[in-house]
């Protein structure tokens, strides 16, 4: 070989090494961002799992119904305070209790949180207050 072609086949080389080490690089990082969502879904899963699991041992033991209501309808602010007192949650993630609307029980919404504050998953179960035996009917 001569020296140019040496040169030209050098350059070559670098410039593909340099291209496939930017693609190794990327991968690592698309599989290092899957790999902490699943955690965060894990996280969320057992989070809500943990919910359920206190919400059918415990549930009863406090009163987390609407007084005056002849329904049976769970007081949101009644389950938000049981349940930050008995599951406090991880850094970086969130619960809100919302109302359902057709009443039906409440919304626990869990959403991880990425460092900025901005959501990144969240899960949503229906607790009703039927299903853990809370109606006295």
């Amino acid at each position: 070989m001569s020296l140019p072609e040496v040169l030209i086949a050098s350059l070559l080389l670098a410039s593909s090494s340099g291209a496939a080490i930017g693609v190794w690089s990327q991968a690592v990082a698309t599989w290092q961002h899957g790999s902490e969502l699943q955690k965060q879904a894990d996280q969320l899963e057992l989070i809500r799992l943990a919910s359920h699991r206190w919400l059918t041992r415990h549930g009863s033991k406090h009163n987390l119904l609407l007084l005056g209501s002849d329904l049976c309808q769970l007081d949101v602010e009644a389950v938000a305070v049981v349940s930050d007192q008995n599951l406090p949650l991880p850094q970086g993630i969130t619960r809100q209790w919302v109302v359902d609307p057709e009443r039906l029980g409440v919304w626990q919404e869990l959403s991880a949180l990425n460092s900025n504050g901005h959501v990144l998953l969240q899960r949503s179960q229906l607790v009703s207050p039927a299903a853990y035996g809370l109606c006295k009917s």
